[in-house]
């Protein structure tokens, strides 16, 4: 990532977050905002509520739940409760006599869409679909992932769904490839087999130039761990240790969860991930009498992301007299300046909060500093009032 290089003589929050906000309600847009000279705003942030649920063989008559029209009403029910931007469905039932995901919509209310790309048309096929808030998402396009694993593993041709969506931040587009996954069922060696084949297919085509540098939200029924495995012969290894073992470039969010049901990020996403916000959603659950026999068997989990405005686009001039590398960095920074001594560096995060300050009794044109202790993210030097951005990996 290139070094831009901005004077800036203050940086000021004006407001940030109530207290009280919760982070298991949806949330509306809050403008965090960071001024320099000029007074121009430079920054807001969106939080997306993002859910995933197995809705357990929706509009089907000859699999789960008996009274297709309560399960319906209850999964709208649901929805709402949750009040997610987004829900990634699996296990919804699509032809041309019924169609689900409209049916839903239709009950969920104007301000919903859905979308569903099927593998199978019949309303007891098990296809995974997404509705979400059309003031948050903005639809772009859907396919289904045929090479990135054989259909034999993936379910005997159940593919990932593709679902390219832009997710709005005041006037911003800010696009988010959505993988919605319904994998290969039960416990035993074969199973397994295919699980682990799939996500090794799943890895090597997203690892590709075709993805690699998207934002990449893995999600849906992965059908095991990821954190060991529901298969008791199978060594207590993860058929996606592929993905947990690639720290670089996934990370697993759900992998503490005792659930089957996951979310894997890609790096381009960890610094919007909302650190703790993960959870499952079983107060939902219990506003729906007989949850288990009437809804699903499954319960929803849910994250929230927080997406930023680009805060390295803003008003300062475009000379500079500093350099800083290596940028990314894993911890070390050097600083160097060829006509100015340096005398202060502040050091913030991506919220403008000052992590610390280093004044130099003695002024150098040679710095170094040490970030290793920080978290992989986004942070702002601060260095003799001009500012740059810089990456921790």
């Amino acid at each position: 990532m290139n070094m831009h290089l901005k004077k800036n003589s203050t940086l000021l929050i004006l407001w940030f977050l109530f207290a009280s906000l919760s982070l298991h309600h949806a949330v509306a847009q809050y403008a965090v905002s960071y001024y320099g000279e000029s007074g121009v705003k430079t920054s807001n942030f969106t939080d997306f509520k993002i859910t995933t649920w197995n809705v357990e063989w929706l509009s089907c008559l000859t699999n789960g739940p008996k009274d297709r029209e309560l399960q319906i009403n209850n999964v709208v029910s649901m929805i709402k409760t949750m009040n997610s931007d987004l829900v990634a469905l699996q296990e919804v039932g699509t032809s041309n006599m019924y169609t689900t995901i409209d049916t839903l919509v239709k009950r969920l209310g104007s301000e919903w869409e859905g979308e569903i790309v099927p593998w199978n048309t019949n309303n007891c096929s098990q296809n995974q679909g997404i509705v979400y808030k059309k003031s948050k998402v903005n639809f772009i396009n859907a396919s289904l992932i045929k090479d990135g694993g054989s259909s034999y593993s993936w379910a005997s041709g159940r593919f990932p769904a593709l679902y390219e969506v832009n997710l709005v931040v005041d006037n911003r587009q800010i696009p988010i490839s959505f993988i919605n996954i319904h994998a290969k069922a039960f416990a035993d060696e074969v199973s397994y087999t295919r699980r682990r084949d799939a996500s090794i297919g799943l890895k090597d085509l997203l690892d590709g130039s075709a993805y690699n540098t998207k934002r990449i939200v893995i999600i849906g029924d992965f059908n095991d761990y990821l954190k060991g495995t529901i298969c008791y012969t199978c060594g207590g290894i993860s058929p996606y240790k592929n993905f947990m073992d690639d720290i670089n470039n996934y990370r697993g969010i759900t992998a503490n969860l005792n659930t089957v049901d996951h979310i894997i990020i890609s790096n381009e996403l960890f610094d919007n991930y909302l650190n703790n916000s993960i959870f499952r959603e079983f107060s939902a659950t219990q506003t729906i009498p007989n949850y288990y026999t009437t809804t699903s068997d499954h319960i929803p989990t849910s994250v929230t992301f927080r997406m930023t405005e680009d805060l390295s686009i803003v008003d300062f001039p475009e000379r500079s007299f500093y350099y800083v590398y290596p940028n990314p960095t894993t911890g070390q920074l050097t600083i160097k300046s060829e006509k100015i001594k340096i005398e202060n560096i502040a050091i913030f995060d991506i919220y403008g909060r000052k992590l610390s300050f280093h004044h130099l009794i003695t002024t150098s044109s040679d710095y170094k500093i040490d970030i290793s202790s920080y978290p992989a993210g986004i942070y702002f030097l601060q260095i003799n009032g001009e500012t740059m951005k810089v990456v921790k990996h």
